[in-house]
């Protein structure tokens, strides 16, 4: 307490004969010196900033302070608006009036050597802030001159990219707005933390389609018709199945017949006795069946063969690339004892 009574009372009376005293050069560009009548104002708020900021009203202590510093700037006005930012718990806040403080205090204590003890305690309390706060240094790469940077709800100038800007500690984004689409990074601070971030905005270029390449030719090789008609296989297949199954049965019967006739030929040496007229006629049905089988095999094996081969086609090559048109036949042969088919094809 009576440290920072003495401190105040030290700045008051500073900032008094500062602001009292004559200056070869103007504050903040001014074209003329204060008047008496700011003097006396500027004096007394400063007075009655420093009683609130000893009873610890930094609340109220900063409006004097600011009315103070708006009616004559002094950087020892300032110095304390930042000090009462500290007590407010306004910590970035604070670390930024601090950078404020020193940079006006250097510009002044040049022509005022009496404002370098106001520079030299600025950056000292501001340095007791580093381990409270986080330092983002943010990198800009291809971004508009009118682009914004965020980092959380603080909006960073471009003149300070690149630079490191206090921030409070903990989980935030860094965000880059500008024409085109948003870049954003997040972020998590530890208390005293310096980090760098870069944010890219440089536009993508343009994607452009690719050609599609032409199909490759078709390489299929028609195969030259000759004529035939593949529905006509079935066909031939069911007709020479119905002439296999007529021959099977015409080799059957025959066989049973000529069996037949051979034993009635032994038993009978003349005309038969009537018991055996059952016999007889059983030996006639069996020689009808095999004419029958005979017939159908025949017509059967015949239509068959017919009917596959126009399912083919009818010309093939020959090795002097001549077609010939294929041909079938089919003839009964008929002998002693032999009954059959013959067949060229």
């Amino acid at each position: 307490m009576a440290r920072a009574r003495l401190r105040a009372l030290f700045f008051g009376l500073v900032t008094s004969l500062a602001v009292a005293g004559a200056s070869p050069t103007p504050v903040h560009a001014q074209s003329s010196q204060p008047s008496p009548a700011d003097v006396k104002k500027a004096t007394q708020h400063f007075e009655k900033g420093s009683e609130f900021f000893e009873k610890k009203k930094y609340a109220l202590a900063l409006q004097e302070f600011k009315v103070s510093y708006a009616t004559v700037p002094s950087p020892n006005s300032h110095l304390y608006m930042a000090r009462c930012l500290v007590q407010l718990g306004e910590t970035r806040e604070a670390y930024v009036e601090f950078d404020k403080v020193i940079a006006e205090a250097e510009a002044r204590s040049k022509t005022e050597p009496k404002y370098a003890p106001t520079r030299d305690s600025a950056k000292t309390e501001r340095d007791e802030l580093n381990s409270k706060l986080a330092f983002v240094t943010v990198q800009v790469k291809g971004g508009d001159p009118s682009a914004k940077v965020k980092i959380g709800t603080i909006e960073i100038p471009a003149s300070e990219w690149g630079k490191p800007v206090p921030v409070m500690p903990g989980a935030g984004e860094v965000v880059l707005e500008g024409p085109g689409p948003a870049v954003k990074q997040s972020v998590n601070l530890s208390p005293g933390e310096k980090k760098e971030v870069t944010l890219d905005a440089t536009p993508e270029p343009a994607h452009t389609e690719p050609h599609p390449e032409p199909p490759p030719p078709d390489k299929t090789v028609e195969t030259p018709s000759h004529g035939g008609d593949p529905k006509l296989r079935p066909y031939a297949y069911v007709a020479g199945g119905v002439g296999v199954a007529g021959l099977a049965v015409f080799t059957v019967a025959g066989l049973m017949a000529n069996s037949t006739y051979s034993d009635l030929q032994n038993t009978c040496k003349g005309p038969c006795p009537s018991d055996r007229k059952d016999d007889v006629s059983a030996g006639r049905t069996q020689q009808t069946l095999a004419n029958i089988g005979l017939v159908v095999g025949v017509l059967g094996v015949g239509a068959g063969v017919t009917l596959f081969i126009l399912s083919r086609g009818g010309s093939s090559e020959n090795k002097t690339g001549s077609a010939q048109r294929e041909t079938g036949s089919t003839s009964v042969l008929v002998g002693p004892g032999f009954t059959g088919v013959r067949g060229t094809f």
